[in-house]
């Protein structure tokens, strides 16, 4: 059976391929089998088992790469995302928020959204220094924080959502003075350890 991958979820590692017999088949990530991860768009070939789930999961040869899946590739040369969570460093963390770019569902742990911050300003301090020196005006900087602009707000919707509550309380922040507190304590909230609307506890 040939078709698409229509989505694919590192945080739960499941996945839905769109078939060319209009069908739409569940995979999870054990059953992929090419090096980088699967991309939404991708052509792949893939067997159905008994269940209708979708196995053996390969690109379709002489597919080219797009740019999207080029970035998943020299992502995955920086950090391993099929280890497990708990042998993760801080870069692991931030690749994998970057490869849930614009994923707004789902939940995310303490360590990840932290961890992500905790790089966002590493390259942030070292992109304005780098300015600096080079009398740019602060442009490395911007290109920065634009560039991660979408990935930080989507990490921090899924945050929320571990902490059973909406991505919309991110705009709690505008309420001057008081906004700000609240929301940070929203996002050192401990993992609330029950199934929600959102997906099962992050850890």
């Amino acid at each position: 059976m040939k078709g698409s991958i229509l989505d694919f979820s590192i945080q739960t590692n499941t996945g839905i391929i769109s078939g060319d017999d209009e069908k739409r088949y569940n995979f999870v990530g054990a059953e992929w089998r090419e090096q980088r991860s699967p991309s939404r768009g991708d052509r792949v070939d893939f067997d159905i088992d008994s269940e209708g789930l979708a196995t053996q999961i390969y690109l379709t040869q002489g597919q080219q790469a797009n740019p999207v899946q080029m970035l998943n590739e020299q992502l995955d040369k920086i950090s391993n995302q099929n280890q497990s969570e708990e042998q993760y460093n801080m870069i692991d963390w931030f690749v994998k928020c970057l490869k849930n770019y614009a994923n707004f569902t789902g939940r995310a742990r303490r360590k990840e959204y932290w961890f992500f911050t905790l790089v966002y300003v590493i390259g942030l301090i070292i992109t304005i220094i780098i300015d600096a020196i080079l009398g740019t005006y602060a442009l490395f900087a911007a290109v920065w924080i634009l560039g991660l602009i979408v990935p930080s707000l989507s990490v921090a919707v899924r945050r929320l959502h571990d902490t059973n509550r909406s991505g919309w309380f991110y705009l709690i922040q505008m309420i001057p003075l008081v906004g700000p507190i609240i929301l940070l304590i929203f996002l050192v909230t401990e993992t609330i350890p029950e199934s929600n609307q959102w997906g099962n506890p992050a850890k």
